[in-house]
């Protein structure tokens, strides 16, 4: 992924840092896919459930409703197709979502979907605001949370990157390297 990025880099630009979301926020994406990858575990007991509630019925629903039937191996083979695709959309727009610090810019890379991906960037010397926030019991427990960082001028631009490990890191970084930049470029005006 570095080798892309670095293909569209300007010349003289080079990568500070790359951020990605926190483990956590992955895991806790996929807890959801995981009890949709059990549910069909259920559907055995649901037939003998239902097999002791209406003995006197002509379906034998603990047959009807087993794996042992074709069609109910197929329904679920094709429902954990999509449960597994599911799974990997998210697993895949995790690790696709990052961030790039370099020292002329940062590049806001937000994977949508499989085919769709956004990316934004905001110029060092244009930032004007960065502020970290780290709320709640698990962000504040494992350390993670949000930085957003504003920009200067007649569009302003504002790029609010989630679920940061080190948060006050990354804001600090950003507001050093932003100074750092202006100092440059008000240096480079000077001597012209």
């Amino acid at each position: 992924m570095n080798s892309l990025i670095e293909a569209q880099l300007q010349t003289g630009e080079r990568i500070i840092l790359t951020i990605q979301k926190h483990p956590l926020i992955l895991i806790g994406k996929l807890i959801p896919y995981i009890l949709l990858d059990y549910l069909p575990y259920l559907l055995p007991k649901l037939g003998m459930f239902l097999e002791s509630v209406s003995a006197s019925s002509p379906i034998a629903w603990d047959v009807v409703l087993s794996f042992a039937n074709p069609w109910v191996a197929f329904i679920v083979g094709v429902y954990w197709l999509f449960v597994w695709m599911g799974m990997f959309g998210t697993f895949i727009n995790h690790f696709l979502d990052r961030w790039i610090v370099t020292n002329e810019r940062i590049i806001d890379i937000d994977q949508k979907d499989f085919w769709s991906r956004n990316v934004s960037s905001i110029l060092l010397v244009r930032v004007q605001d960065v502020e970290s926030d780290v709320s709640g019991f698990f962000h504040t427990l494992f350390g993670f949370g949000r930085v957003t960082i504003e920009s200067a001028g007649a569009d302003k631009n504002k790029i609010c990157m989630r679920g940061l490990s080190r948060p006050q890191y990354v804001r600090d970084l950003i507001l050093r390297e932003a100074a750092r930049a202006r100092k440059e470029e008000f240096s480079g005006f000077k001597s012209e």
